[in-house]
């Protein structure tokens, strides 16, 4: 995939990477653009590493295009403005991504790529920014761009550690402004014992070259704010959503009862599917089940832009 560097109507830098590919025999007519959203410590370059796990491979074979972002604060894109009272970390990437990041994601390769709509994937704490930015899309009495559905993985309903464990890393992150994982100590997370083998040695050694240092303040909101806020935002959501989550996931409780009630927290919207995957880990694209589930991702969005496209009220 292809890097890029643009600027957004705040002045703002925003980096990321991109698939525009020509249509091939299996282009569907009505292709939505995919524009991912990494996870804390990692990057765009989450979505384009070995090529059965690079997101452009599919992106080339179906003709679907794809852009990753980096969200503020990683790479070359623009810190996040303060945050202000009364707001949180998350809610304001959120609106940020709401108000200047996906307008000009589309302006710049959805028209003329010849999408039909867009469909926004998130991981992990990439998650918290869709969501949000899907619910104040709803609420727009007139959309600024067009936005089909969302794709959530690697987050469910209650985290793995209470909140009083960790303290020691927040008091330094908070310190230092940033968090980041010592090496060795991520993989443990994203992964699972290396003895278990839900991911390649290769792939192992390539998550720890992407890492990146994660601001200090979303990992502060996900671990003593976001639980209390979340569900407003997501029974606003009205598109359909697509949610998965690894039941070897060691960041979050992962069973089919907790993707379920994750699910039900999307109350408004048309189509809710909760979906735990089979032994997998947290870090479902970099896993052994990557290329599935990147394949599942591009069909429930060629899906959701298809219907979008054909709703009747369109078609008269």
């Amino acid at each position: 995939m292809k890097p890029f560097l643009l600027t957004l109507s705040n002045d703002a830098r925003l980096s990321g990477i991109y698939s525009i590919p020509g249509k091939t025999t299996t282009t569907p007519p009505y292709r939505p653009l995919i524009v991912a959203i990494h996870g804390g410590t990692y990057s765009s370059q989450y979505f384009d590493t070995l090529p059965e796990h690079s997101a452009g491979t599919v992106s080339r074979a179906t003709g679907v295009s794809f852009v990753a972002i980096d969200r503020p604060g990683y790479r070359d894109s623009s810190s996040l403005p303060s945050v202000p009272n009364g707001s949180t970390y998350a809610q304001e990437e959120g609106k940020y991504l709401h108000q200047y990041i996906l307008p000009k994601i589309w302006e710049e390769y959805g028209v003329p790529s010849g999408a039909s709509t867009m469909v926004v994937m998130g991981h992990s704490l990439g998650c918290s920014p869709c969501v949000i930015a899907a619910s104040l899309h709803a609420q727009e009495p007139v959309v600024q761009y067009p936005w089909a559905s969302v794709i959530l993985s690697g987050r469910g309903m209650v985290s793995a550690f209470p909140k009083s464990q960790g303290e020691e890393q927040l008091a330094r992150g908070r310190e230092l402004g940033y968090v980041e994982f010592p090496p060795g100590a991520k993989d443990f997370l994203m992964f699972g014992d290396a003895q278990l083998g839900l991911a390649s040695a290769e792939m192992r050694r390539v998550s720890e070259e992407i890492t990146h240092r994660a601001p200090f303040g979303e990992f502060e909101d996900r671990r003593l704010h976001w639980d209390n806020y979340w569900k407003g935002y997501a029974e606003q959501v009205k598109m359909p959503v697509l949610a998965a989550i690894g039941e070897r996931d060691s960041l979050f409780h992962a069973s089919q009862q907790d993707i379920e009630e994750f699910g039900r927290a999307f109350s408004n919207s048309p189509k809710v599917e909760a979906v735990l995957v089979a032994n997998a880990p947290h870090c479902l694209e970099l896993s052994y089940w990557g290329p599935a589930w990147l394949l599942r991702c591009f069909g429930f969005a060629i899906e959701c832009a298809t219907s979008v496209a054909l709703q009747p009220d369109r078609q008269n």
